[in-house]
């Protein structure tokens, strides 16, 4: 009877002190990384894309290009339309210089009979077909000037219009270019050169494994204390009973309850509301995506 009851005493203290030992973690989750499904902006066929699974690419580096020959005929047709438009642009100074020579010999006509009429030796019929022939020279002047400065307008237009047809097709060609978004390791390759691509279809994916973070979930009596910016202890499981500890710190509390995951266990009932705490690691090379890891928070 004695060894009964010691056997059980055993039990309750050994299974109090894996309770304790289990409780000594204040969460656990799986890491991820940020990743990004990279595609082409423009369809055609893909002349060269310089990524290799497992190759690490800083962002805005150039690792692709896509046919852009059909662009560049575009474009140089473009430029000879902008070409033949100015060429047809008339010189104001030239079209004008005719009408403002015969107003001007008009006027020094109108000045001379002037003078003739104060000294009694013309008439005033001859001044007034004198003033006449100045002011029909003056309207045919600013007719043509308006006639002019309306054709070079429209010229003028037609030109600029042009021209932003061929910013366009820069810009079609500058998005022939695959550029690497973010600092990352590529992680999978789906298009090889030759092929056909387009907007919708994957070149690659591309993650940032240096930056990992993983997401557990509180109850709300022990989020008190917390704040992003918080250090944390990160425990990942490396495998086969192994761990790895990290420094680690809150990125991001969540500001509203949600439900437990399903994902998520834990010893109170899935319908208790919880909070979504982020944690940000930097890591060392050890860590993968999809690795569980446990976490301590100091203030808990």
């Amino acid at each position: 009877m004695k060894n009964k009851i010691l056997s059980i005493v055993v039990l309750v203290v050994l299974g109090v002190g894996c309770k304790d030992q289990a409780e000594e973690r204040d969460g656990s989750g799986m890491f991820e990384a940020r990743e990004i499904i990279v595609s082409s902006e423009i369809s055609g066929r893909l002349e060269r894309l310089d990524v290799m699974e497992g190759d690490y690419i800083e962002a805005g580096k150039v690792v692709g290009l896509v046919d852009t020959m059909q662009l560049h005929w575009l474009k140089v047709q473009a430029q000879q339309a902008v070409k033949a438009v100015d060429e047809r642009i008339p010189d104001l100074n030239k079209v004008l210089e005719v009408y403002r020579l015969k107003l001007a010999k008009g006027e020094r006509e109108l000045k001379r009979v002037e003078r003739l009429l104060q000294g009694k030796a013309a008439t005033q019929k001859q001044y007034d077909d004198a003033k006449a022939m100045v002011d029909e020279g003056r309207s045919m002047l600013k007719g043509q000037t308006h006639q002019a400065e309306v054709m070079i307008a429209g010229a003028q237009a037609e030109s600029e219009a042009i021209a932003l047809k061929i910013d366009q097709v820069n810009d079609q060609i500058r998005r022939c270019l695959v550029v690497n978004p973010i600092d990352g390791t590529v992680l999978a390759k789906y298009s090889q050169e030759k092929e056909l691509v387009a907007p919708v279809k994957a070149l690659y994916k591309i993650g940032d494994l240096k930056n990992m973070h993983l997401q557990v979930y509180l109850e709300g009596k022990r989020m008190m204390g917390l704040k992003v910016g918080d250090p944390v202890r990160v425990f990942a499981k490396l495998g086969g009973g192994l761990e790895r500890e990290y420094r680690g710190k809150i990125a991001w509390i969540a500001s509203e309850a949600e439900f437990v995951p399903k994902t998520v266990q834990t010893e109170d009932d899935r319908d208790n509301l919880v909070y979504a705490v982020r944690v940000h690691v930097e890591n060392d090379g050890f860590l993968r995506v999809g690795m569980y890891a446990d976490v301590k928070f100091n203030t808990l």
